[in-house]
């Protein structure tokens, strides 16, 4: 996954534009993708499709002496700016110039899609360097038509229901922000399709907001087929996770988000925060106005790093990437796996009789809960719902249920993602 990070990061990945489309290039190496292109000017519900920005040069020079220039770092210059060659004074540079004087030594990502202007970002230290009169401006930039691209890789199920999941693309020069996403998600869906899956799962890799508008606005009769959205962001840092429920709220995608890291990580050991209040992505889109698929987030935010060039791979190890995988393919598992179970004894079992009896010294959660689990299996809950209401791992409540199943002394009757259905 880090190599696949390693060569897209430090390419200037604009919303459309040559980088954006190398990136994608690259990403098709890792995933099989079907790319969906949307013109330039094309209306895509309240919104248009920009234009191409082209890069050729741009820099600033005093007294002969370059000192700020794009070709060091992409984020040098903001995303979206314009053409100029000028001479202007200290104060007029200023205006067109971003640091962060709390962090001195980073600089900042700043952009201007949809507003036509130009500047520069540098870091404080550099900032506080500029003690010249005047300054010479030279950016060498285009807008041109061009094709917004968005890339879908979709595994097939036994049914057409589908799991979404997103990831950007974008944001130049930046190793966490976005492509770590598309790497854990790259990479799901690989393991996935050496899967028998029951839901359909589509991996979405697209520019922010305006990607998956685009996709969407043209791909309506999706859908009513979409189960639920996880937007995959920031999962390569060393920090706890957070997690953002959806729209719902409780749909059965943040239950089972929610209880994959408190199995994983304990209560307390993650951050959680209702929807928009975390992190605000594409979840705003896919559960928005008009489509409202429960979506969650899950990512390692914040970290101070964050929309700078210090975001780079030197923060991003395999280790926390690979967890981040495995958390996403936990909640995958209890979205595949989760089932109702209904009894088909009377009475308390016996259970030494019938080998259910689990010694408290090997699981004494389990053991305190099991009175609860039988006293559950009435046909209304589904494994998910046992397992947070006893505290017990899902993996073990669903393991003994299987056992108490493969008895004959309980069968399943449906899936429990199905259950509480709104």
């Amino acid at each position: 996954m880090i190599e696949l990070i390693r060569e897209i990061y430090p390419l200037n990945r604009s919303l459309v534009s040559d980088d954006y489309d190398r990136a994608l290039e690259i990403v098709g190496r890792f995933v099989p993708l079907t790319v969906h292109e949307y013109a330039s000017g094309s209306q895509c519900w309240t919104w248009r499709i920009p234009q191409k920005w082209t890069v050729r040069e741009a820099w600033v020079e005093a007294d002969g002496e370059r000192i700020i220039d794009f070709a060091d770092h992409p984020l040098h210059l903001w995303t979206g700016s314009l053409p100029v060659d000028a001479v202007v004074s200290r104060e007029e540079l200023t205006e067109h110039l971003a640091w962060n004087e709390e962090h001195p030594t980073a600089i900042p990502y700043r952009f201007n899609f949809y507003e036509l202007k130009w500047g520069f970002s540098l870091s404080y230290e550099q900032f506080r360097r500029l003690d010249a009169d005047k300054y010479r401006v030279f950016i060498d930039t285009e807008y041109t038509d061009g094709t917004l691209k968005v890339g879908e890789a979709t595994v097939q199920g036994r049914s057409d229901e589908t799991v979404v999941l997103m990831a950007h693309l974008d944001h130049p020069g930046q190793a966490n922000d976005g492509l770590s996403g598309v790497a854990v998600g790259a990479e799901l869906i690989n393991r996935l399709r050496e899967r028998d899956n029951h839901y359909t799962y589509t991996l979405l890799v697209l520019p922010e907001t305006i990607g998956s508008i685009a996709y969407f606005s043209h791909n309506m009769d999706l859908v009513p087929r979409c189960r639920c959205g996880i937007f995959l962001e920031m999962m390569g840092n060393d920090n706890q996770f957070a997690f953002q429920h959806s729209r719902q709220h409780d749909d059965f995608i943040d239950r089972a988000a929610r209880q994959v890291l408190v199995d994983r990580f304990g209560e307390g050991n993650f951050t959680e925060g209702p929807f928009r209040k975390v992190v605000g992505n594409d979840e705003m889109v896919l559960n928005g106005p008009g489509l409202n698929v429960p979506t969650v987030s899950i990512s390692r935010w914040p970290y101070w790093q964050y929309h700078t060039h210090l975001d780079d791979i030197s923060m991003i190890t395999e280790e926390r990437l690979e967890e981040s995988l495995e958390v996403i393919e936990g909640i995958v598992g209890i979205l595949e796996r989760d089932f109702v179970p209904r009894r088909k004894f009377t009475g308390p079992i016996f259970l030494s009789g019938y080998g259910l009896w689990v010694d408290y010294h090997t699981n004494f959660a389990l053991n305190r809960a099991i009175e609860q689990v039988m006293l559950s299996l009435e046909g209304d809950e589904s494994i998910l719902d046992i397992a947070r209401k006893t505290s017990v791992t899902y993996d073990d409540i669903y393991d003994f249920v299987r056992r108490v199943i493969a008895l004959d002394l309980a069968e399943e009757i449906g899936r429990g993602a199905d259950l509480h259905r709104e």
